[in-house]
């Protein structure tokens, strides 16, 4: 019995590995709000909680074609939505465990927005960065924030572009990568399933 056990560690490490592995992959995505059906509002809809499997505080998704004379339209990475801080107030992302890999940020108004990106791990900041960013088109940020919970975004500076109808220190971003991170109790499930089908394997080959 004690040989069993033995040789079935391997195969439970393996299986573990395994499935902890494609669940990763499988919830790293793209996030670009083209899903989501924009009805015109002159503020833009607020994206949902749950959108992507995160929360989103203070972000609203637009068609960024129905602004053309504003960096909205420039910022366009897939067709044609994208999100906005709204008010130009400070934006927030969140979920239990996550990685901010990267995004494409473009300014709405002002060419020289700063674009502060901070990411919390509870109360505690890991990642804190500012990125200067434009109206012409998206600028793409390698963020590679890891294991956080919480990025939030500030915005602020930079001069008018000439000719735009609007003003404010709005920013907007598209096609989002980011990484669902499994909790530890997930895996915990997966392993003991392997574990259990393992060994029921293992008992009726030794009674056969």
């Amino acid at each position: 019995m004690k040989t069993k056990d033995i040789i079935l560690i391997p195969g439970l490490v393996i299986s573990v590995l395994m499935a902890s592995t494609s669940i990763a992959a499988a919830q790293n995505e793209i996030l670009t709000f083209d899903d989501l059906t924009y009805v015109y509002n002159f503020n833009g809809d607020p994206v949902p909680n749950g959108y992507g499997g995160l929360q989103w505080q203070n972000f609203t998704y637009l068609d960024g074609t129905t602004d053309p004379n504003s960096g909205y339209i420039n910022g366009i990475v897939s067709p044609n939505n994208v999100v906005y801080n709204n008010f130009s107030n400070p934006a927030m992302i969140s979920d239990g465990s996550f990685n901010f890999n990267s995004a494409y940020l473009t300014a709405a108004w002002n060419d020289g927005l700063q674009v502060e990106a901070q990411g919390f791990v509870g109360a505690t900041l890991i990642y804190d960065h500012t990125y200067t960013v434009n109206t012409t088109g998206p600028t793409f940020v390698n963020f590679n924030y890891l294991g956080v919970d919480e990025v939030n975004f500030i915005s602020s500076g930079g001069t008018p572009h000439p000719g735009y109808s609007g003003s404010g220190t709005h920013f907007m971003m598209d096609n989002l990568n980011i990484t669902l991170v499994p909790e530890p109790s997930a895996l915990a499930l997966i392993g003991l399933g392997a574990s259990l089908v393992c060994y029921a394997g293992r008992s009726r080959t030794a009674k056969s």
